[in-house]
């Protein structure tokens, strides 16, 4: 085996290697590989500068050395094959035999041989070579990369080529995973409903993505030429400035809001979220991922100032409902006296004259007394309905039970008397909490209703039910056995003088059920009724519930 000739470009070779290798590791992932890999070859170029230097036979020695070498080295003469390192017997998969005075082109994929030929053809004139990366073909088939650069040499006295061959398939490979990494996260990004920037330290713009640029004018190539501050409204500078700031300090930024004008001249309001990647810490650059809010800033302003007349709205009408009530109670409090008048005098009127007066005179007398009476009960119920504001009295812990109880002896005893009626309570009624003095109004309504609004030769039977219910409510069940409601006036019977009898028939203003309304309604709660004509109906309220069915229990 000859190596004469090496000698003179021996100390070339390595160089060039390192050239080649810095180009493809000069990815910071790469770093420490080639580190290894240039302190690797110095070691070579130091035992080749002492092989040169000295006199007599250092082939040998040189041949080992080569042998030793990073790189796959080959001699090409006459375009075949004349002498193989080791290495490149191993990356190839042939022998020795089988490669020698073969054509190292017929190692290469058909695509890349035009570079080697080219290559070949200026080292051999003696031109320069460039390093070049190619495919080549092992022995079983698998395809790997390489990595080569070519020198001329004097071989047997004849023109050749050396060359210096690094696989670099594992490089390639991660090369791929990177890049095909990369298009994923840049399609995931170009396709996100969010926008995505990445901005300098300093705030210039490095990369936006597809709704970025749409959202705020502007192309791809203008880009470059921008920063955040470029963009940012004035009012927005030196927030913005700060937030730079404070993501390279290594805080992260998420729910700011800041305002852009975009290429167009109108404000985008976004809100942001911010993160510093470091490297050996130091900030390299600063990622962000910004949502347009600008529709939902919009709709909030429109919201609070729509907001905002509402509650002017409705301070105008509890102002108004004020002043209503407080008219409403002074009319019926003053009209008392000439409607008593009316009435009281009517009545001597009628003792007085009574041998006096014709038939139709002492029913016409009689028609008028009548509707001073029942003046005075509406205007009774009035007061009634507007004390419930004007006369209304702090919350209070009270137990239905001892109300009912009280009702029953005073209120109700006349008329559970006269009909005959009766109150049951299964179980003790649960505390609750409320104005006192109403609750005694609200109950005393309904069950009076039950008692009047009794079928013919029934005897009425009132029983009341409460049970709690959720948001520490309690509901009351006032359950009758009486004539009924028909479904189409579950809704009338509590507006103000609604009657669905005549006033023969059945007694009453029509203002009981609308004062019930009122006061659960200031309670904070609800009422209605669950009816069947011919087989009586149930009123149900809620009110605010305090203490507990225990400490109701052990009252009652």
């Amino acid at each position: 085996m000859k190596l004469i000739g090496l000698r003179q470009k021996s100390l070339e070779l390595p160089l060039s290697i390192v050239l080649d290798r810095a180009e493809l590791l000069d990815s910071n992932s790469h770093k420490q590989q080639l580190i290894t890999e240039l302190d690797n070859i110095r070691q070579h170029v130091v035992e080749l500068e002492k092989l040169v230097s000295k006199d007599g036979d250092t082939e040998q020695s040189l041949s080992n050395l080569l042998l030793s070498s990073p790189a796959a080295t080959y001699v090409v003469k006459g375009g075949l094959f004349k002498y193989v390192s080791p290495q490149l017997r191993q990356i190839t998969g042939y022998s020795e035999n089988e490669l020698i005075d073969t054509d190292p082109l017929n190692l290469v994929l058909p695509e890349d041989r035009g570079t080697g030929k080219e290559n070949m053809t200026r080292v051999l004139k003696g031109e320069k070579s460039l390093g070049y990366q190619f495919r080549f073909l092992t022995k079983n088939g698998e395809i790997r990369w390489g990595a080569e650069t070519l020198s001329p040499i004097l071989y047997e006295g004849k023109p050749a080529a050396i060359a210096n061959l690094v696989d670099i398939t594992e490089q390639k490979q991660k090369e791929a995973a990177v890049k095909s990494d990369e298009e994923k996260y840049r399609d995931l990004c170009e396709n996100a409903n969010d926008m995505i920037q990445c901005l300098t330290p300093e705030g210039s713009l490095i990369y936006v993505n597809r709704v970025w640029r749409e959202t705020l004018g502007y192309k791809e190539e203008e880009i470059s030429r921008l920063s955040m501050y470029d963009i940012v409204h004035p009012h927005y500078i030196h927030y913005c400035m700060e937030l730079i700031q404070r993501t390279r300090c290594g805080e992260k930024i998420s729910g700011a809001e800041i305002a852009f004008i975009n290429n167009g001249g109108k404000t985008v309001t976004v809100e942001v979220s911010m993160n510093c990647r470091f490297r050996d810490g130091k900030p390299i650059y600063i990622r962000g991922i910004l949502r347009d809010v600008t529709e939902r800033k919009l709709a909030e302003e429109e919201t609070k100032t729509l907001l905002m007349e509402v509650e002017d709205i409705n301070h105008k009408l509890e102002q108004s409902n004020r002043e209503l009530e407080e008219f409403a109670y002074v009319a019926s409090h003053d009209l008392q006296e000439p409607i008593r008048k009316i009435s009281s005098f009517g009545a001597l009127l009628q003792d007085s004259l009574e041998d006096k007066l014709d038939e139709d005179q002492r029913e016409n007398l009689g028609f008028m007394i009548d509707g001073a009476n029942r003046m005075q009960s509406m205007i009774d119920d009035l007061l009634a309905y507007s004390r419930i504001i004007t006369k209304a009295k702090p919350f209070q812990q009270v137990y239905p039970n001892e109300v009912i109880e009280d009702l029953k002896k005073f209120e109700l005893a006349t008329m559970l008397d006269e009909t005959k009626g009766t109150i049951q309570i299964p179980q003790p009624l649960l505390c609750v909490q409320c104005d006192k003095s109403q609750i005694y109004q609200l109950l005393q309504n309904l069950i009076s209703n039950g008692l009047k609004f009794h079928r013919y030769g029934v005897p009425p039977l009132i029983t009341i039910y409460s049970h709690p219910m959720q948001n520490n409510t309690v509901q009351f069940d006032v359950q009758d056995n009486g004539i009924g409601i028909d479904d189409e006036y579950h809704n009338q019977i509590f507006v103000m003088f609604k009657r669905l009898h005549s006033r023969n028939s059945y007694k009453g203003t029509g203002i009981g059920l609308a004062i019930c309304k009122k006061i659960v309604s200031r309670h904070g709660g609800d009422i209605g009724v669950k009816s069947t004509p011919g087989k009586g109906s149930t009123f149900w309220f809620t009110l605010p519930r305090f203490g507990s069915p225990i400490e109701t229990s052990d009252k009652e």
